[in-house]
């Protein structure tokens, strides 16, 4: 007897007028509706898209290409990445599909490359069915219109409806109640607030100049709303609209957030009369830029996000005591494996509720006190237990009433620690993206417990300014079975502090402050701490010509590398659109190239498009290293890879190029970076005979 049918649908992207206060209870219907699902057998489903077209399935889809990001990052929310078999260049922030294949841009696929992963599933923009059922007729694909949420609600809705269809029922539970619990802090805390909520407001740079935030409707009105502030009043329903530096002033924001590639736009006139009149500009802190990814959809992390933008604008407010809305408290355990490290009596990682958000801190337990040697406080004697604290990012900007050591005092009596025994440190990086990394020789085993992340920090030592002091952001912690002298302890800091630089070299991470020239060494903020126990006797040189250093060396290399993908999405090999974006080399960027000489400025999508032609591919690729040495003084002339350029426009062309244009008007760019992005735009512009 066939399976019944179930119809999961959502319904269109609409309005959301609800107060904050209220968003958590929309959320509740779609809450139970999951937990409800989750107890129910497997069934074949059906799903009722954005167009309204019910597209049906016998079974959970096992072969997806994502053609849409906010799609894509729900589906690693429930745990489905083994099922997509690609994705675009626009999925870069999901570790889940970090090494997948991509097919090309977002907004124009290559649809050769689709068909060529024989999907049973296509997931694709509304406006772009058409193009779809085209390109894939008579492949057996089912294509499913997926426009996006606009509100908060209906992102929990989609998440139950993708849920069921992959068969994914309690993980869509999990996700949702997890980024409810988001909402409902930031509504229980702004509620709590005597002055009232503040004015926050999106700032976009519109594609023909000038200045525009949401209207009622659109996702920059639901986050701000999400975020416990008083949104902006203008705009048509689902509109993004133009803002005048007149309607600026007059609203008067007290906080104002954008996008990171808006920020040469913004920049530019934040400091002009009248915009520089608006509370939020006339502040150090009054404005912040984030990934594109977390401003520009709502998906199943859009109350992390709205909490993470509630805690930078209610900075002052959430640092007070008076205004905590939860009780503090364990809210659970998981033990932690430290495999071939004999003194560890116990490791565990305790989540907890602290100054109302949840933290996450591993903790290792010494079976008696031992000596441990750490960048942040030297040599320690009587240490019974260590730690790497995740402190979320809701909190970094928070006022505290006091210095951080009280914030460091509270993690210990929370955790239950002999401050005066215990050596802790601090960082941004989630513990459920700890990597554990172990290696052996005859009587040694060494084993790297390593968080990371390098997305806003990173930079290049030598040449980048030190600005500021802040908890470090790639954490090491080292054990080794063998005991080292102190000398031996701090000599594993060295090497451990080479590998981590290494395996930001072998992944082209960038420096945060000067991307365009600079790999980065680190993050500037990072911490190491050495257990100097063990038994035996105490080895005084671990530099690398030893088998120790050796096994630091690997087990830091491979755990950093690991760390870096789990908290940033971030492989070594990463596709050349993620590898501009970090460059600082982004699609707004790239429009404002090719359009400086009064020319191209549709090129940016054309070549953005372009990315995954072999030829195309290559070039960049090439372009990145030479561009570095170059920097680095490691290559006086480069006019072979001007040759190389010129023969990648004639293969994508499809036709003899015999000059390469000057069109990218960019002058910070490195001149080889130039060289490369003027021969694709030329390619472009050659094979379609302009």
């Amino acid at each position: 007897m066939p399976s019944p049918v179930r119809s999961i649908s959502h319904p269109a992207s609409r309005a959301s007028s609800a107060l904050p206060a209220t968003l958590a209870l929309a959320l509740a219907p779609a809450l139970s509706l999951a937990f409800a699902l989750s107890a129910a057998p497997l069934m074949a489903a059906s799903y009722t898209d954005d167009l309204g077209r019910t597209v049906s399935f016998s079974g959970t889809p096992r072969r997806t290409v994502s053609l849409v990001p906010g799609a894509t990052e729900i589906l690693c929310s429930l745990d489905a990445g083994a099922t997509v078999a690609a994705v675009t260049l626009d999925d870069y922030y999901f570790p889940c599909v970090a090494a997948k294949p991509r097919v090309g841009a977002a907004e124009a696929p290559d649809w050769s490359l689709v068909k060529s992963h024989r999907p049973d599933l296509v997931i694709v923009g509304p406006g772009m069915l058409a193009a779809a059922e085209a390109a894939m007729q008579g492949t057996g694909a089912r294509l499913l219109a997926y426009g996006g949420a606009n509100d908060l609600a209906d992102a929990a809705a989609r998440i139950t409806a993708l849920g069921e269809l992959y068969g994914k029922r309690a993980e869509a539970a999990r996700a949702i109640a997890e980024d409810r619990d988001y909402v409902d802090t930031v509504a229980r805390k702004t509620a709590k607030l005597p002055d009232g909520r503040k004015r926050i407001m999106r700032l976009r740079a519109l594609p023909g100049g000038g200045l525009g935030s949401g209207g009622p409707g659109t996702v920059d009105r639901a986050i701000v709303e999400a975020a416990g502030g008083v949104p902006w009043p203008g705009g048509a329903e689902g509109e993004i609209a133009p803002v005048s530096a007149e309607e600026f002033a007059r609203f008067d924001p007290q906080y104002v957030y954008a996008c990171t590639e808006d920020r040469e736009a913004i920049e530019a006139v934040r400091g002009k009369s009248p915009w520089r009149r608006a509370a939020a500009f006339g502040r150090p802190k009054g404005m912040a830029y984030y990934a594109c990814a977390l401003t520009d959809r709502i998906s199943s992390h859009a109350g992390y996000f709205s909490a993470w933008l509630s805690g930078d604008a209610y900075a002052r407010e959430y640092g007070d005591p008076a205004n905590y809305a939860f009780p503090e408290g364990i809210i659970g355990e998981t033990p932690l494996k430290v495999p071939g490290i004999p003194y560890v009596k116990a490791a565990r990682t305790v989540e907890y509720r602290i100054y109302d958000f949840i933290h996450r801190t591993v903790v290792i337990e010494f079976d008696s006190p031992q000596t441990v040697v750490t960048t942040d406080h030297g040599e320690l004697r009587g240490v019974t237990a260590i730690g790497n604290s995740y402190m979320p990012p809701m909190m970094w900007s928070v006022e505290r009433r006091g210095p951080f050591s009280e914030a460091i005092a509270d993690t210990h009596r929370m955790l239950g620690l002999d401050g005066g025994r215990t050596a802790l440190i601090f960082t941004g990086a989630d513990m459920r993206n700890l990597a554990v990394k172990t290696a052996s020789y005859r009587d040694m085993t060494v084993t790297a417990l390593v968080t990371g992340g390098v997305e806003t920090n990173a930079l290049r030592t030598s040449r980048d300014a030190g600005s500021h002091y802040e908890p470090g952001t790639i954490n090491v912690i080292v054990l080794s079975s063998r005991r080292l002298s102190p000398g031996g302890a701090a000599n594993a800091i060295i090497v451990a502090t080479e590998a981590k630089t290494a395996a930001l070299w072998d992944m082209d991470a960038r420096s945060s402050a000067s991307p365009l020239a600079n790999p980065a060494t680190g993050t500037g903020t990072d911490d190491v701490i050495v257990a100097a126990a063990g038994t035996g006797t105490p080895i005084d040189y671990t530099g690398g010509h030893t088998k120790i250093g050796e096994l630091v060396a690997r087990t830091v290399y491979d755990a950093v590398a690991e760390a870096l993908l789990k908290q940033n999405a971030t492989p070594q090999q990463r596709n050349v659109w993620e590898r501009l974006g970090e460059r600082g080399i982004g699609l707004n960027r790239l429009r404002a190239a090719y359009s400086g000489r009064g020319t191209y400025p549709e090129l940016a999508s054309e070549v953005k498009a372009l990315l995954t032609d072999p030829a195309a591919k290559s070039l960049m690729e090439s372009a990145f290293s030479m561009s570095d040495a170059q920097v680095m003084g490691h290559v006086e002339d480069a006019s072979l890879f001007e040759a190389m350029a010129l023969q990648a426009a004639t293969r994508i062309a499809g036709r003899p190029v015999t000059a390469i244009r000057s069109l990218v008007a960019d002058k910070a760019l490195p001149p080889v970076l130039k060289t490369a992005l003027d021969a694709l735009g030329t390619a472009v512009l050659e094979k379609e005979g302009r």
